[in-house]
């Protein structure tokens, strides 16, 4: 027998493609269609993917995220950051204290073009420190840091760092106390030209009698108070910077209108302020000719916020309509002035991409079927309708006539969201990223599933045998012969009188649904001609699905429904038939979850939590609060088996607080925890805990 050269023979694994070795341009081609998440998951597969993730175009939209941290450079996760090589742009400190760090803040300031600081405990010298480091710093936000400026003395003889703010286009000093009008001249002094402003949450004098207060000789150039804030400084500022100011956010401020209709006539200018994007959120105290007059002079809006802005009505609406011709993003939620007249004028925004809005209880079905959905209209990509009274129609309506939405919220629209509209959302909106059906209690699993129930229950009855639905949908009978017929059929052993309440009866209806269509599931009983809907699954690119309060929503749904590869956000607190069956299943259809709601869904026990913890690895966020069966092994999953789990909401889960300080100890990357009794640690016992818990 002739032996056989084994060195011609080709491995199998040869046989496989090595999708390690693609050309770069094929690797960073199929990047741009990942997420954040996807991103760092496919960097981890091999060195050369890895590399990938450095270019340019991606490393630009990474946040380095220290958060309730003690940055030094002998402790983590600053000497660890010291290690990498990678150059980073965007950072964020927030709730962080500061030792020696000066080996960070140089390697920060050598690539950082944006830096935000949200309540971070720093005083004025290490802010210059900081800033002294920063020579290439475009983007700055100081959020929450009253402290930094209750001395009045901040940025007072700016010294050897003031070139560090030259080339700051983008300014953010939202809620912070303490500034005055002497803080914000030095600071916006030392910038060549803010393209963003953003003072929302300041506390800024508006009133002419505060003003005159401060400037009782109208002394505003040359002396600058440093005890109040004033609006007249403010405008005053934005008109230096007119020729490069875009975009000016005054939200959560007591601006008035004829404060508003100064901005564009700031004496010693030539036109005020031309802006593409305003932000005017909570603005209670402004009125509507000083909306209406402001919009008139601004032409270039691409972007309006006026959310639960009391004043905006149609009059508002018409003028929008007519002012802003280039409008892309408009938010008026909250706005209750607003009727189906103002709402059917939206529908002449030729460029508008996103709605809000929500809560406009003036707005009905009119209002958007004669608005927005009113002809085809493939530009309109995000919609936000919660809280509104609209029927069926509308919701159809929208499906049919908007095919390019991305988003879509039509919580709290009880009576428009049925099984027949959400089958049509399903049939027309294959492009969706977010749905959101919240409390809309009428949706059930036919919903979602396509299932046609009626047929069911008509091949159940030329099948009594099976005795699958009998329990709920009861047929009426149709003939005073058929009536007869069941009363003598009935005996009186049979009739029982029942004791609970509606609620507990939906709750029972609910469970006979789910068990029977389980057992026609799983006796292969449907047939092609009973599925005459449309699965959710049709909905390949969803990743986000808020099911809240959906109580009729059981694990059929989530078992023969949902099945997403993208799915990162699942929301089904207050679902009571969801339970480890559904879970099972959901688990390896939506592996890439980040953050589900499981609150207030009683039947969810240790062996869900378990399941879960193990196969999400992704997992991020956790809610189980009202989840009155979760024990300490529930909290015993959760360490074990989450390795990046930041947020943890565990209120009324009253046995599981066993040891709560040595137990979450351990879990390092954990930065909120909601829980009951979390005031009821002292001050010393709690910050010793934030520590542990950090790092």
């Amino acid at each position: 027998m002739s032996a056989v050269d084994t060195s011609c023979i080709m491995d199998y694994d040869d046989w496989s493609p090595n999708y390690g070795n693609l050309p770069m341009e094929i690797i960073l081609h199929i990047f741009r269609f990942l997420n954040h998440s996807d991103l760092q998951a496919a960097g981890a597969t091999c060195s050369r993917w890895r590399e990938a993730l450095f270019v340019g175009e991606f490393n630009r939209n990474i946040l380095v995220h220290f958060v309730k941290v003690c940055l030094s450079d002998r402790l983590a996760p600053a000497k660890f950051f010291l290690k990498c090589q990678r150059p980073y742009r965007t950072f964020c400190l927030e709730e962080v204290t500061f030792g020696q760090a000066q080996e960070l803040l140089t390697q920060i300031g050598k690539t950082a073009t944006e830096i935000i600081f949200d309540n971070a405990d720093m005083g004025d010298k290490q802010f210059y420190a900081f800033m002294r480091q920063l020579t290439h710093l475009e983007s700055l936000t100081v959020t929450r840091c009253s402290p930094l400026f209750m001395s009045g003395s901040f940025l007072d003889g700016s010294g050897d760092f003031a070139g560090s703010f030259a080339n700051i286009r983008h300014l953010s000093l939202k809620h912070n106390q303490y500034l005055s009008d002497a803080i914000l001249l030095r600071l916006t002094s030392l910038i060549k030209g803010i393209e963003t402003l953003d003072m929302s949450g300041c506390h800024i004098a508006y009133h002419n009698a505060i003003h005159r207060r401060f400037y009782p000789n109208d002394s505003l150039a040359a002396h600058p108070s440093e005890s109040i804030l004033t609006f007249k400084f403010l405008a005053r500022v934005a008109n230096l910077h007119r020729n490069y100011l875009k975009e000016l956010n005054l939200s959560h401020t007591m601006i008035s209108g004829p404060a508003l209709q100064s901005l564009t006539s700031v004496e010693n200018t030539d036109g005020g302020l031309l802006l593409q994007r305003l932000r005017l959120t909570g603005c209670r105290q402004l009125n509507t000719s000083g909306v209406k007059s402001f919009l008139l002079t601004q032409p270039n809006l691409v972007l309006l916020d006026l959310a639960d802005t009391l004043c905006v009505n149609d009059d508002c609406v018409a003028a929008i309509v007519d002012s802003l011709p280039k409008l892309k993003t408009l938010n008026v939620a909250g706005c209750g002035g607003i009727t189906n007249a103002g709402a059917k004028l939206l529908g002449n925004l030729k460029h508008l991409q996103s709605l809000n809005i929500s809560r406009c209880d003036g707005i009905t079905t009119d209002g958007l079927t004669q608005g927005i959905a009113r002809t085809n209209n493939s530009v309109l990509k995000y919609l936000y309708m919660s809280h509104l009274i609209v029927c069926e129609e509308s919701i159809k309506c929208i499906a049919h006539n908007c095919p390019e939405l991305r988003i879509l919220n039509v919580g709290h629209c009880v009576n428009g969201v049925t099984d027949t509209s959400v089958q049509c959302i399903i049939e027309h909106l294959r492009w969706l990223r977010e749905l959101s059906l919240e409390d809309c209690f009428r949706v059930t699993d036919a919903a979602l599933t396509g299932i046609n129930i009626s047929k069911l229950e008509m091949k159940n009855s030329t099948n009594p045998s099976t005795g699958l639905l009998e329990n709920f949908h009861p047929t009426n009978p149709s003939s005073l012969h058929e009536r007869e017929n069941l009363r003598s059929s009935i005996s009186p052993q049979s009739m029982k009188i029942s004791l609970r309440s509606k609620a507990e009866e939906e709750i029972v209806r609910d469970a006979n649904r789910k068990r029977a269509l389980f057992a026609v599931y799983e006796l292969n009983q449907i047939d092609d001609h009973m599925i005459d809907g449309f699965s959710i699954q049709q909905l390949k690119g969803l990743r986000s699905l808020n099911l809240k309060g959906c109580n009729k929503i059981t694990d059929v749904s989530l078992k023969y429904g949902l099945k997403f590869i993208e799915l990162q956000r699942l929301y089904l607190s207050n679902c009571q038939q969801i339970t480890l069956l559904g879970m099972e299943t959901l688990v390896l259809n939506c592996p890439s979850i980040e953050e589900i709601d499981l609150s207030d869904c009683y039947n969810i026990n240790d062996k869900t939590i378990q399941l879960l913890t193990a196969k999400l690895s992704r997992l991020r966020a956790l809610h189980i609060s009202g989840c009155s069966q979760l024990t300490d092994h529930s909290l015993d999953a959760i360490l074990v088996n989450c390795k990046c789990l930041q947020t943890l909401s565990i209120y009324r889960c009253r046995r599981m607080y066993t040891d709560i300080e040595d137990r979450l100890a351990d879990l390092s990357t954990l930065r909120h925890l909601n829980m009951d009794n979390a005031g009821s640690l002292d001050n010393v016992e709690f910050f010793r805990l934030k520590k542990r818990l950090d790092y």
